[in-house]
């Protein structure tokens, strides 16, 4: 009988243990930016921004990231200006130096708030994934000693 009970209460915590995962978040690169799935379903930045508040060190990562992307974009916006004073420049056989310069920087700036930006946003979605294995305080390993073999509750 005691037997039966140890069995039943293996087999009920190790199917409460599989049940207890959460699904991480994967990110793939895409043709208009990153594309962000949970196992296989399509997330919407929308459920991305509510799942990265669920955990704190996450969501300042994400809104650095979010923040660096703006930057990026009103560096980009701005490198888009500037390519179009040099070519004017260049067609009225004005000097380029000046517009050449400025091409090269707001570029240079602007790949630097897009690389960080991406940067912090796969740390936020490590984090997020890292959040979730501490979610429990116990987690079942498999275990072989001189009791014989079987599962063990690690804490």
């Amino acid at each position: 009988m005691k037997n039966l009970k140890l069995v039943v209460l293996t087999l009920w915590l190790s199917l409460f243990a599989l049940t207890m995962n959460a699904q991480e978040i994967t990110s793939f690169s895409g043709m208009w930016g990153p594309e962000f799935y949970q196992d296989k379903d399509k997330l919407t930045w929308k459920e991305i921004d509510k799942m990265m508040s669920e955990s704190q060190v996450a969501q300042v990562n994400w809104e650095k990231s979010k923040k660096q992307m703006l930057g990026g974009m009103i560096a980009g916006a701005a490198n888009f200006g500037t390519a179009i004073w040099f070519l004017v420049n260049e067609n009225d056989h004005k000097p380029v130096t000046g517009p050449a310069i400025a091409f090269a920087g707001t570029g240079l700036i602007g790949s630097l708030f897009f690389h960080h930006a991406m940067k912090n946003k796969k740390e936020a979605i490590l984090n997020y994934n890292e959040s979730l294995d501490n979610g429990m305080s116990f987690r079942m390993v498999p275990a072989v000693n001189e009791n014989g073999v079987g599962l063990a509750l690690k804490f």
